[in-house]
């Protein structure tokens, strides 16, 4: 995909495709109960280049209808998919026209895991000690 172009009076604006992605990224993270895919053990390891993160959890194409944006990630055990998944399309779209002034024509959300709700801790004490 080619960088997309915004003609101006004082010149052209050109934003490059990653840029987007990453708008999306960031506005997905900041959803509650959303993760963005890791991918596999070795995208686990990349996780400390945030930019190997990026590139595997959002995705922008153009088709006919406009600009679509692909986002990939886990929920946490207990949330609300479809709420969850209105709130990241309504925060990517917003987020996207607000620092890009660029119309999106879908987010499409896809949930690949569930996370498990953490397990209680059990406190641990020592046998024998009575007193």
């Amino acid at each position: 995909m080619e960088t997309i172009n915004k003609s101006i009076p004082l010149g052209i604006i050109e934003i490059a495709p990653e840029v987007i992605e990453t708008i999306a990224s960031i506005s997905a993270s900041d959803v509650e109960g959303f993760h963005l895919a890791q991918g596999n053990f070795m995208a686990g390891i990349n996780n400390l280049v945030k930019r190997e993160v990026v590139a595997q959890s959002t995705k922008l194409t153009e088709t006919e209808e406009g600009y679509v944006v692909d986002v990939y990630g886990a929920v946490d055990y207990g949330q609300s998919v479809p709420k969850l998944a209105l709130a990241l399309q309504e925060k990517i779209k917003e987020q996207l026209l607000f620092s890009c002034e660029l119309e999106i024509a879908e987010v499409n959300v896809h949930i690949v895991q569930i996370i498990p709700a953490k397990s209680m801790e059990t406190d641990l004490f020592e046998l024998g000690d009575d007193e």
